[in-house]
């Protein structure tokens, strides 16, 4: 019975052992989103890398979009206090992006003239 039991449990953790970068996107301009279960998040990495880097929104990444021109994202900050920002990365400039409330996001994006929407991550 003991026999059973075990296999099944070794094969769920080995799963969680090696399946931790599966999901990898390429935004752009060296940007990169990582999937990673609750440790997703968007990153700059040097020319052709595609792991490390800087992190630009850090984990946990629930929704993102991008174009040739910007990433904007969402994520939550705080699992225990459920705080959401939002995210608006302009990928010409390189510039560390700040966190923004839903309302500064929304008027910033139709400040730049932005036609993207976040959309769940995969």
């Amino acid at each position: 019975m003991r026999k059973t039991f075990l296999i099944p449990l070794a094969l769920f953790f080995q799963s969680c052992i090696f399946n931790q970068t599966d999901n990898i996107q390429e935004l752009g301009n060296n940007y990169y989103y990582i999937g990673d279960g609750k440790e997703s998040q968007i990153l700059l990495g040097k020319s052709g890398q595609r792991s490390g880097g800087e992190t630009i929104v850090p984990e946990e990444v629930t929704h993102y979009d991008f174009n040739s021109e910007y990433i904007i994202a969402r994520n939550l900050q705080d699992r225990y206090k459920s705080e959401i920002k939002f995210w608006i990365i302009d990928k010409k400039q390189e510039t560390q992006p700040i966190p923004l409330d839903s309302i500064e996001f929304t008027n910033k994006l139709q400040t730049l003239n932005i036609n993207l929407y976040l959309k769940p991550r995969r």
